[in-house]
């Protein structure tokens, strides 16, 4: 723990408070055009056709994903028909592939509508012990996901769910369980199973969030004296080293031994300190949604989804892009992080990294 912290420590002191030259016109043209591929967003309502919300999310933020819930979805064919209108219209505005997300974890967490077939949590796969029933889990939830045209599970979680007590992940049997050897077990065949059908996933929620006492869909989380490092980051050392982490998502928790400021999700030594320096990742890194109580209440989305960008994030998700005054939460954040480029205060190296991981992403969808 304590080669984690220094680690992290360095690239903050590294990190400092700076801003950059002005960018050349063609440069920060070019970036301005591709910005809104970050964002991975949610939206109300069943049909793309006629949806002015939508249209304005593909065609003018040009968002590189958006993510499904059960508010989106009445039946198979009606997400087959939504998910082909979103990839053709977003195709035809941005030349690009969609992200079409979800989280089907299993059992209670699989936000695809009524009427869906049910599926075995992670925490009856985990006490199950048999990773041949996981795989095969997996690979039938792959099959529901493509036949609804969907190419990315946020899933399978990996938090380390040792504290009983834990309300969001163990509490609603989304951990595999306690032993960081089985969860790293299970989440392996899970991954198999989703990619022998052809979907995309995303290891969750790091540095984890098992260890908690609070949800952070409610509000601040702090795991200063829960955490286990050794435990909670096991999977996702084994994983990542067996190249099997398409993307890893991170969580809303604040742990003052790695950062005693920000949660993970805004925290440059944890995402860039810690996941990309320590444990060598190099893939893509999703938020958590940035509308949640943890983030939203103190930062608010702008100043997060910046912050987040900076810290190492290279897609932010924002899970409904209604605001409360019936503004797009998207566009909100799409101008600030415009703002910050153009004025300096945001690295343009760091976004165009973060535009490289998701151009690498889309091209292992299969269709561009």
């Amino acid at each position: 723990m304590r080669r984690l912290v220094a680690a992290s420590l360095l690239v903050v002191a590294a990190a400092g408070c700076r801003t950059y030259p002005p960018l050349e016109p063609v440069r920060l043209a070019a970036l301005e055009t591709d910005l809104g591929q970050l964002l991975l967003v949610g939206f109300e309502g069943t049909e793309a056709e006629g949806n002015q919300a939508v249209e304005r999310l593909l065609c003018e933020t040009r968002v590189g994903g958006v993510v499904l819930f059960a508010r989106n979805i009445t039946g198979d064919e009606q997400a087959g028909r939504l998910t082909r209108a979103l990839a053709e219209r977003a195709r035809a505005c941005t030349g690009r592939p969609l992200l079409i997300a979800v989280d089907a974890e299993g059992g209670q967490v699989m936000r695809l509508g009524a009427g869906l077939t049910a599926t075995l949590s992670a925490g009856e796969l985990g006490e199950s012990n048999d990773f041949t029933l996981t795989e095969l889990e997996a690979r039938r939830i792959g099959r529901m996901l493509k036949s609804a045209g969907i190419n990315w599970n946020l899933a399978p979680v990996v938090d380390v769910g040792y504290n009983p007590a834990n309300p969001v992940i163990v509490g609603a049997a989304r951990s595999f369980g306690a032993n960081p050897l089985l969860v790293t077990a299970h989440a392996r065949a899970f991954i198999q199973g989703l990619h022998a059908e052809g979907v995309l996933t995303a290891l969750k929620h790091f540095p984890g969030h098992g260890s908690s006492y609070g949800d952070s869909h409610k509000g601040f989380v702090d795991v200063t004296t829960t955490a286990n490092p050794e435990a909670e980051l096991a999977p996702y050392r084994t994983l990542i080293t067996e190249r099997l982490a398409d993307a890893v998502m991170t969580a809303h928790v604040f742990n003052r031994a790695l950062d005693s400021e920000f949660p993970a999700t805004l925290s440059r030594a944890t995402l860039t300190g810690l996941l990309r320096g320590e444990l060598g990742f190099d893939g893509p890194v999703v938020t958590d949604d940035l509308r949640m109580g943890a983030i939203e209440q103190r930062w608010g989305l702008e100043t997060a989804a910046v912050t987040a960008l900076a810290a190492g994030a290279d897609i932010l998700l924002i899970a409904n892009d209604r605001l409360p005054d019936g503004g797009s939460a998207a566009r909100a954040a799409l101008a600030t992080i415009q703002q910050r480029l153009v004025s300096g205060r945001l690295d343009p190296e760091r976004i165009e990294a973060a535009l490289a991981r998701l151009r690498a992403l889309k091209a292992r969808l299969g269709d561009g």
